[in-house]
């Protein structure tokens, strides 16, 4: 499933509604009706394509290991680890509990990686990251920047409950923000 959530978002918030005959997209069916299989399409490939952005930001955090210091270091590590927090926040919010895989662990270990403990920490650790090391603004069109990070940061806040904490991360947003 593409970033718009219309599967897992709208369909099963049921803010829309399939519609058309059975036959037309009859794969989510199931999905409004809430008889989800865990091997249905939409719902392995929203899984498949957010560890693919992980293991992507987590290829380029080892390598900025291996290089050594280089020029914007920092900045570039910081957009991983932003887009790194993107996908574990939306895993978080459809599954809840799901194995955290960061640029330290082999690829011969990702199998033994639990799917039992809370991930929030390591969300807004990366976010955290993020905003202490990206520029205010940049140059390039569609880069990340640090309020991207604090937005992020008060969204994931918000989703814990911690109204106070993510006010404060949003009024920065607000005031200063570009």
């Amino acid at each position: 499933e593409g970033p718009s959530h219309w599967v897992t978002g709208s369909i099963c918030g049921g803010e829309a509604n399939k519609g058309t005959d059975p036959g037309d997209y009859s794969s989510i069916n199931p999905v409004q009706r809430y008889e989800t299989d865990p091997t249905q399409g939409d719902l392995g490939n929203f899984w498949n394509g957010r560890y693919e952005g992980i293991s992507r930001a987590n290829e380029v955090l080892r390598l900025l290991a291996q290089v050594g210091n280089i020029a914007d270091a920092d900045r570039i590590a910081g957009e991983a680890r932003l887009l790194r927090g993107h996908y574990y926040f939306d895993l978080k919010k459809h599954y809840n509990m799901v194995p955290y895989i960061d640029e330290n662990i082999a690829a011969s270990d990702v199998g033994a990686v639990p799917n039992n403990v809370d991930i929030w920490d390591k969300i807004e650790a990366d976010f955290q990251f993020a905003f202490d090391n990206l520029p205010e603004t940049l140059s390039q069109a569609g880069r990340n920047n640090k309020w991207a990070a604090a937005a992020y940061m008060g969204k994931a806040k918000l989703f814990q409950g911690k109204f106070g904490e993510a006010i404060t991360w949003f009024n920065d947003v607000i005031a200063n923000g570009t």
